[in-house]
């Protein structure tokens, strides 16, 4: 094979070796701190603040931090769909989930989870569950607003609930990411409608898939490189 025709291949392979870098995506699942044998630990949620209230919660949360930053994981019995695929159901209680003897009382609940990536524009989806409900906000920009309550017995009546019928479900398109990213869950935590305060579970459940869009200036200056350096071994060849 003459070195043209060794270039010519070189350069398919570097240019198939970076569309399959890009197209590399990020996995993210809800998991409860310390599950590192779990699909991505990096993905783990943690109790980052709490407003607790005396009634119902209303108007914007003021934090403050919580005792511990441990979660848990729960499990949904038969009041909640069951977990997203590569996800569990994550509360900020081991009791929090349906049936457990003492559920997190009226407020709200932030969680947080910090992932990597590599600085850039991305593409995906995000799929969300939560009891009550919850809004969802990356690196500070709101991706999700709360459900709307209603009357359902159950969570919220309105996406993102805690049933198939109220799971939210986005795509995202042109999210920038840098290389330390912070999603957040801020779950209101209502209480049933004829329970008393701490009657009442609570929790979160979300995956994610994220994948990075090459940048055109990128490509065509890999393109660009490519053309020139066979350009300029045909002309040492032929020569």
């Amino acid at each position: 094979m003459n070195f043209l025709g060794k270039l010519t291949i070189l350069g398919a392979v570097l240019a198939a070796s970076t569309t399959l870098a890009y197209a590399t995506p990020i996995q993210l699942g809800s998991y409860a701190t310390g599950a590192s044998s779990q699909f991505d630990a990096n993905s783990a949620l943690s109790l980052s603040g709490v407003d607790l209230t005396s009634g119902w919660p209303s108007g914007t949360p003021s934090f403050t931090t919580p005792g511990s930053s441990t979660t848990y994981a729960l499990n949904p019995g038969s009041t909640w769909a069951s977990a997203l695929s590569d996800s569990t159901w994550v509360g900020e209680a081991s009791t929090a989930g349906p049936g457990g003897s003492l559920n997190p009382a009226y407020g709200y609940y932030e969680f947080t989870s910090t992932f990597s990536a590599t600085a850039g524009t991305y593409n995906g989806t995000l799929n969300v569950m939560a009891d009550d409900t919850v809004e969802v906000l990356l690196n500070g920009t709101l991706l999700l607003p709360f459900g709307a309550l209603g009357d359902d017995g159950h969570c919220a009546q309105s996406a993102p609930g805690c049933l198939s019928s109220t799971e939210s479900s986005l795509i995202l398109s042109n999210i920038s990411l840098g290389a330390s990213n912070t999603l957040e869950f801020i779950v209101e935590q209502a209480g049933s409608v004829n329970g008393a305060p701490g009657t009442d579970p609570s929790g979160v459940d979300f995956n994610a898939t994220l994948t990075a869009t090459p940048e055109p200036g990128s490509v065509l200056l890999l393109g660009t490189g490519l053309l020139g350096a066979a350009a300029a071994a045909r002309r040492r060849f032929i020569a």
